[in-house]
């Protein structure tokens, strides 16, 4: 016996909100191993080297004065600098690298969790393993740290280092290892997650469709509901924002960018229910409506938004006129004043 069907409401609720907000869990879990207290210990040297700084020069603005105390300062910090970042790649490819199995049966589960819902039939996960590309992906980590750790350590030697901001340079650099594998984790956990989805829609025969974030950028909103063959890729360089289109290669699934967390699941013509439009149609009306609502993170150029909504206006965007005006009245002033998905009630 058939159980009931889910909405297209509820499909893209169980996609974009529980099983996305499973995959997090999964990706800030395996940071916190990798990362650690790192944040707070370059915090501390980040005041102690300032200490030393103030009263080795008498204050933040003044130029080193004495050779022999900016060495000692600078190889003090570079010191710190090693201690703190060369065991971190290694570590965070480690517990990475042991997290991919857990992440590609998370997406053969969350694959066949929603087979389930669309169809009212129970759906069994497919097992795959972890793919070579995928150990690639994780080992490659290494490398991210180690670049930074470089660069940081070329930048604080005496003959390139006279003031404190540049010290703080050196420091940031040194520092941008944590968001670099806390990046590399999101994105590499994604790529295990649909590509387990991936290599159950072709065990199955079914096409593959992009499921885009509700605040996707600009891009991968252009992908949004986008439907191709299970062995086929999606068409590269589609984008809302003109000023982006062309750009990127075909790709087989998501993730499209770094920290993306796009998603591509199972799709049948046959799945859909009388009288009411496919998911993946509505998967590209709630794309258009979140470029005209220009919901979208912090991080996306404002300008890239308004020019998004600028062209959804042009070509008909086909939603509610309400809709419609407040992208028009955007598009006017030039920004959005609130570019936060709405999340409450």
């Amino acid at each position: 016996m058939m159980a009931r069907r889910a909405a297209n409401d509820e499909l893209a609720e169980l996609v974009q909100g529980e099983q996305t907000d499973a995959v997090r869990v999964l990706e800030d879990r395996i940071a916190v191993r990798a990362v650690g207290t790192l944040d707070d210990r370059f915090t501390i040297l980040s005041q102690r080297s300032l200490t030393a700084w103030v009263t080795a020069f008498g204050g933040v603005a003044a130029e080193a004065s004495d050779p022999g105390a900016l060495r000692r300062i600078l190889a003090s910090i570079r010191a710190a600098i090693r201690r703190l970042l060369t065991p971190l790649g290694r570590r965070a490819e480690q517990v990475l690298t042991e997290a991919l199995a857990e992440a590609v049966m998370l997406g053969a589960q969350q694959h066949a969790a929603f087979v389930s819902e669309a169809t009212g039939r129970r759906n069994r996960p497919v097992t795959s393993r972890v793919s070579g590309a995928l150990r690639a992906r994780a080992a490659a980590i290494t490398q991210a740290v180690t670049d930074r750790r470089d660069r940081a350590l070329a930048a604080l030697r005496p003959n390139r280092t006279r003031r404190w901001s540049e010290v703080q340079t050196g420091i940031g650099v040194a520092r941008s290892a944590i968001p670099a594998v806390r990046t590399h984790i999101t994105t590499t956990v994604n790529e295990a997650v649909n590509e387990a989805a991936e290599t159950a829609i072709k065990h199955a025969g079914e096409k593959k469709v992009w499921i885009a974030e509700r605040d996707a950028c600009v891009n991968c909103a252009a992908y949004a509901g986008l439907t191709v063959a299970a062995e086929a890729k999606f068409p590269a360089g589609l984008s809302w924002d003109p000023n982006q289109r062309g750009r990127g290669e075909a790709l087989a699934a998501p993730p499209k960018h770094p920290s993306c967390r796009c998603r591509v699941t199972a799709w049948q013509d046959a799945w859909k229910q009388d009288g009411v439009i496919s998911f993946p149609d509505s998967l590209r009306r709630e794309a258009r409506r979140s470029i005209a609502r220009g919901w979208s993170l912090p991080t996306e150029s404002g300008a890239a938004r308004i020019r998004a909504a600028r062209e959804l206006l042009r070509t008909g965007a086909g939603l509610p006129k309400s809709v419609e005006e407040f992208a028009a009245q955007a598009v006017r002033a030039g920004r959005f004043a609130d570019r936060t998905f709405p999340t409450g009630p």
